[in-house]
């Protein structure tokens, strides 16, 4: 026991030293600062992904055509060692006394706060719903991942999505379903789509030979960064049936309206590009959407959005209103007053599931009552001291 303690002791002297502390909380403000500039022209979704939730964050120190990435802790790395560096510091310091009840509860707190920002970034998901007055959903899309999803339809009328995620899309990749194999030839993350016959040699030469973007030619673009633009994502697929007869080549893409279909297998199928979808086991109808501006003005005073909440499996049929500030919690998810469209025929739902929610609320009390003790505990000191003092 006593040489497992010994072993312990030097990693517990260097995690615990203050100096340590200091030099993390530095490199804290840095990466701070140096990504809250980046986010003026990369967004803040971007920033967020690449510094704050990294473990190592690149900076380019060379911008322009050329670059030269230098490495930094990025923010989950510096919370770790943060965290570590707390926790050494219990060990090594803390006793569990009285007097030192309300360090520790504020101690513990900043560590619940570290531990919730690391399960928010490893757990949390966001999607938007978006619905038009009297119209009912089930499910709510990414505003960022895109899927490629392949439907089939059986006798009885009912769906089977196949929903292949954006990270194993790629040039070549294959995809074998019940009858066909799909094949992406050529993938774009973000991409332009153009008349074929107004394109020149910047866009990709290949063509499809089936569907809508038959007449249409493809070309690579930047990713976008912006919070109210997102990546046009096309590819090119080829579908060959069992015996390895093709059927033909389609261009699939979000940024264009509807689904291609195709038979195979004895079944008809459809595909298409399509934001990313997280389908809940209840539905939602919009019955009206609000939007009320300050007198006289175009600024939004408060915009609201009455739904009716349907849920056969637990035999829920309710009325209810989300608006700013008051969002329905449900089924484990959020919704939110996020948005509107389509002269304010449109609301726009921001769908949060987040597991973790609690605890930075949690988080925040354990500091504050840590806080009141420990000025409460100098307040009756300073008072004794002065009655004693007094003739």
């Amino acid at each position: 026991m006593s040489g497992t303690r010994n072993m312990l002791a030097a990693p517990i002297a260097v995690f615990s030293s203050l100096r340590l502390t200091v030099l993390l909380l530095g490199l804290c403000m840095i990466l701070i600062f140096w990504a809250t500039l980046l986010q003026v022209q990369m967004g803040i979704h971007e920033v967020q992904l690449r510094y704050f939730r990294a473990w190592i964050a690149w900076f380019d120190v060379v911008p322009g055509e050329k670059s030269f990435p230098i490495p930094f802790p990025g923010g989950m790395l510096l919370g770790a060692l943060l965290l570590l560096n707390l926790l050494a510091a219990h060990i090594r310091r803390f006793k569990l006394r009285w007097e030192k009840a309300g360090m520790i509860l504020v101690h513990t707190g900043i560590v619940l706060m570290l531990l919730g920002e690391l399960f928010t970034a490893l757990l949390s998901e966001e999607s938007q719903m978006r619905l038009d007055e009297g119209q009912t959903s089930n499910h709510s899309a990414s505003p960022r991942e895109i899927e490629l999803a392949v439907i089939s339809r059986d006798m009885d009328g009912i769906e089977t999505v196949n929903a292949i995620p954006f990270s194993r899309l790629a040039d070549g990749s294959d995809f074998a379903f019940d009858g066909f194999d799909l094949r992406v030839l050529r993938f774009f993350r973000n991409s332009e789509i153009q008349d074929a016959r107004l394109a020149d040699g910047s866009f990709d030469p290949m063509r499809a030979d089936k569907g809508m973007g038959a007449t249409l030619a493809v070309r690579e673009k930047p990713r976008e960064t912006a919070m109210d633009l997102r990546d046009l994502s096309s590819a090119f697929v080829e579908i060959r049936l069992a015996d390895g007869t093709p059927l033909g080549r389609w261009l699939l893409s979000n940024a264009l309206a509807g689904v291609e279909r195709f038979d195979a297998g004895g079944k008809t199928w459809k595909m298409s590009i399509r934001q990313k979808r997280f389908y809940h086991p209840f539905s939602i109808r919009l019955l009206d959407f609000t939007h009320e501006r300050y007198l006289g003005t175009q600024i939004p005073k408060n915009f609201s959005s009455r739904i009716r909440l349907l849920n056969p499996g637990e035999g829920e049929d309710r009325e209810t209103l989300i608006y700013m500030n008051h969002p329905l919690r449900y089924g484990g998810l959020t919704f939110y007053q996020a948005g509107f469209d389509n002269d304010d025929s449109t609301s726009i739902l921001q769908v949060v599931r987040n597991p973790a929610w609690t605890m930075p609320y949690v988080s925040c009390a354990m500091v504050g009552i840590g806080l009141v003790w420990i000025f409460s505990q100098h307040l009756i000191k300073a008072i004794r001291r002065r009655r004693r003092s007094e003739p």
